[in-house]
Formats: C-alpha cells, structure tokens, sequence
C-alpha cells in the first residue's frame, strides 16, 4: 500500500493510504481539495472516506472542498458536534472504541488529549498492511498498544524541549497540545516488537524540532529494519507486512 504526505505541519495536514486495489483512505482534510485531489490522480470515485481528527483549522479546514466532492469525513461523536458548531457542516459520526468498515479499512476512534479540544487518534486496519496507529495533536496516548501488534506507525512528533521557548505566547498550547520527542519515543518503545515495520513522525514543528535528530533518536530504539522516516510534503513511502 502507498502512503503519500499531501502535507504535515500547521500549514494544513492531509495524508492517504492508497491500496494495491485503488482504494483511498484520507486522513485529515486540513489541505485545499485541488491539492488532495492532485495527491490521488484525481481517483475521487475511490476515496471510502477521510478521518479527521479535530475541529482545528489545520486539520479540517478544508472540509467543505471534501464534502462537496462527495467524500465522506468520519469523525468520533465528539468532534462531529465541534465541527458541526464551528463550521456548520456535517461529518459521519463514530462511537470511540467501536469499528466501522471502510471498503477495505476497519477504524476506531479513540480520544487522545490535545488541550481542552476534543481530538482522536486512529486505529486502521487492513489485510495488506495490518494495524497502523494514527495520533496527532495530542500531549501523550492514554492507551496501551504493546499487546495489539501494531505493524505501521504515524505519531506526532512535534517538539523537543530543548527548542522551546518559554516566553512564547502559545506555550501552554504547544506543551499540552501537542507531543514532544522524549514522549514519542517512550510511546514508540511500546510498541516496538518483531510485527513493526515502519515509524512516521508527522507534524513537526517548524520552529522547535530537528528533522534529522529527531529521525536517528527514533532510528536508534527501534530494530534496524523498521523504515523510520518524516512526513514532509510530497513524501511517499510504502508500507506492506514484509520487512523488505
């Protein structure tokens, strides 16, 4: 299956899982729909849905290109009633913790905590890539994931403290809203067993991370066949069940 990064970062989010039998999976809807819609050749018809993980701007400001092209946004109860206030459009809500089929994809939502903002991390199921786990804007996960067999990874990894500044104005937004390296990392540990296959770091920060730093502190406590790699715009990777 391919992965390919329309974006990461503040700017706008936007990511797709695109099968071998050209199913798409969106994930966020927080880039303009001409860009989305470049991303996936224009094979609107084959998007099953987009999950999207919070009412913030980022991650669903463009919702509207989305609906209006016919594709359904799921989101969890919660934050279906956020979007729905701020922007007065309607997405699919979800019972956290329960699954829905999409085409070929099984999710489940589940609340992770990104200030006082409702916020879901993602579980996604498929028989070609097995479970791939899905945060962003979140502080830290709350679940335990050692024991589910995650083979894919996509984890915030937003800031180091050592970057931070702490007389900026938005402090307290960036050290309880979003996930910084050290906490990644542990998060990673847990998960980490012969089943993993590959480690995204998405939405890092522009000011306050390290690309390359970042990639080898997570390079080094995970196997050496597990693909880690940054979402940065335009990257494609492939994730499968096979190591190589």
């Amino acid at each position: 299956m391919k992965l390919k990064v329309i974006n990461s970062g503040s700017s706008g989010n936007g990511y797709a899982l695109i099968s071998e039998a050209g199913e798409i999976l969106l994930l966020e809807c927080g880039v303009k729909g001409i860009e989305m819609k470049r991303a996936i050749d224009f094979r609107v018809g084959n998007v099953v849905g987009c999950l999207s993980s919070h009412v913030h701007s980022d991650h669903i400001g463009h919702i509207k290109d989305y609906l209006n092209s016919g594709i359904k946004v799921y989101t969890s109860d919660e934050v279906a009633s956020d979007i729905l206030t701020v922007t007065g459009e309607k997405t699919v809500p979800l019972q956290r913790m329960h699954k829905r089929k999409l085409g070929g994809f099984t999710v489940i939502p589940f609340r992770v905590p990104h200030n006082e903002t409702e916020c879901d991390g993602w579980m996604i199921t498929h028989k070609k890539i097995g479970r791939l786990l899905f945060i962003t804007d979140a502080e830290y996960c709350p679940y335990d994931f050692s024991k589910v067999g995650i083979t894919h990874a996509m984890i915030e990894c937003n800031y180091s403290e050592d970057y931070i500044d702490n007389d900026a104005e938005n402090l307290s937004h960036v050290l309880r809203g979003h996930m910084e390296l050290q906490t990644c990392k542990r998060l990673i540990q847990t998960i980490e067993s012969p089943e993993l296959r590959s480690v995204g770091l998405i939405h890092l920060s522009s000011q306050n991370s390290d690309l390359e730093r970042f990639r080898q502190e997570m390079k080094e406590i995970v196997d050496c066949d597990v693909n880690v790699w940054i979402a940065e715009k335009g990257f494609e990777t492939e994730l499968s069940l096979e190591p190589f």
